[in-house]
């Protein structure tokens, strides 16, 4: 089992807002370094992300701190999600530093 270095979290988005772009969080860990990450929904993604030319589909890349739900957010869903990615050792490569 590896050592939980998440220490708590701040989520910066309302919710309600899911189905149209990202919900930031900001990770708070032991260490006292700040880190972030944003949540996604498949509904997002079809709703944001850049054009491919002569097409009406977006496309995403380069967003390891991105991480996708295929289902509705909210807070116990982000909680469950952060804690298990913090268990697998993970939170470090799914997230980015804050300046």
């Amino acid at each position: 089992m590896m050592k939980n270095i998440l220490k708590s979290y701040e989520i910066e988005d309302d919710l309600s807002l899911q189905d149209t772009g990202a919900i930031e969080v900001i990770l708070y860990l032991d260490s006292g370094e700040q880190r972030w990450c944003f949540f996604m929904t498949p509904k997002a993604l079809t709703n944001c992300g850049n054009w491919i030319d002569g097409t009406k589909i977006r496309f995403h890349y380069g967003a390891p701190h991105m991480i996708v739900v295929a289902a509705t957010l909210d807070e116990e869903l982000i909680d469950k999600t952060l804690k298990d990615i913090d268990q697998q050792g993970d939170i470090i490569m799914c997230s980015q530093k804050c300046y």
